[in-house]
């Protein structure tokens, strides 16, 4: 007796044949709307997974399109803050420029900076646009509106050399705002801006400000170095290393001026107005 998977197989197309005719016949005997609606449910079921399918690809493109505008936006958004910031800069470099003007015990020449210290040799030396022409000379303080740069080393009539803080020749009178102290500002490539002379157990903390003695130079008094970063305190030393932060970036100068006259009445500068806000002493 044959198998009844040997008689499915044999029997396959003509009970396919078969139930084609039933189904025709019991369609043709069916009502119209009964027609139409198995006709609309079985194209429903065969193009579903179409309709899925074009349904994900323009879901998944209108999120592509909105990714990119979001992306576009962002950028924008990053441009614009970064114009804010250089506004920002530029409104503390106008700041620090009007501050220069209302001073009345200094005159101060704007100076545009011609070159910027390229090699070892000049690596402390920068030029500048203005010269014997404009009532320089040598010795003059140069200063950013942050604080002291440096001070005019040779002058010809319509340029000068600048000679920076960060030169090893460079020592100057120091004394600290707070607490009085005096000591000698000075750079070395060891500790870089530092304020040496000064005993330990003196009265010396992080964050003090150091500015010009006005003692054994040609600089006045009051001109700000810097502020205490970090004070080490060596066994069996006689010294303190008082480390110092720059208070004018030798690394971006932008706005500089030169010191071209000091008045008698001149408490020192940008710091003074600090100072008489604080009741300190010029």
């Amino acid at each position: 007796m044959p198998r009844p998977a040997v008689l499915l197989h044999r029997y396959r197309d003509r009970g396919l044949l078969l139930l084609c005719v039933i189904l025709a016949f019991v369609l043709r005997s069916s009502s119209e709307e009964f027609r139409f609606q198995l006709a609309r449910r079985s194209a429903t079921v065969f193009y579903a997974p179409s309709d899925g399918l074009t349904w994900l690809g323009h879901t998944l493109g209108q999120w592509g399109f909105e990714n990119e505008d979001l992306r576009a936006r962002l950028r924008d958004q990053e441009h614009q803050w970064a114009h804010i910031q250089e506004v920002r800069r530029e409104n503390d470099r106008l700041r620090g420029i009007l501050g220069f003007s209302s001073s009345q015990a200094y005159q101060f020449l704007p100076a545009e900076l011609l070159s910027y210290p390229l090699t070892f040799q000049d690596r402390n030396l920068v030029r500048i646009d203005k010269g014997s022409a404009h009532g320089l000379e040598p010795g003059m303080p140069v200063v950013g509106y942050e604080g002291l740069v440096g001070r005019v080393e040779f002058v010809e009539p319509h340029r000068s050399q600048v000679l920076l803080l960060s030169s090893k020749t460079f020592t100057l009178g120091a004394r600290n705002l707070r607490s009085r102290i005096l000591g000698a500002f000075k750079w070395n490539p060891r500790l870089g801006f530092h304020v040496d002379r000064v005993d330990p157990g003196l009265d010396v903390q992080v964050g003090d400000r150091f500015v010009t003695s006005g003692l054994g130079s040609e600089f006045p008094g009051g001109f700000l170095l810097g502020t205490v970063r970090e004070v080490k305190h060596t066994p069996g030393s006689l010294r303190m290393e008082i480390l110092i932060r720059p208070a004018a970036s030798l690394s971006s100068l932008e706005n500089i001026f030169v010191v071209t006259r000091v008045g008698e009445d001149a408490a020192g500068f940008p710091h003074d107005t600090e100072a008489a806000d604080k009741g300190e002493a010029p």
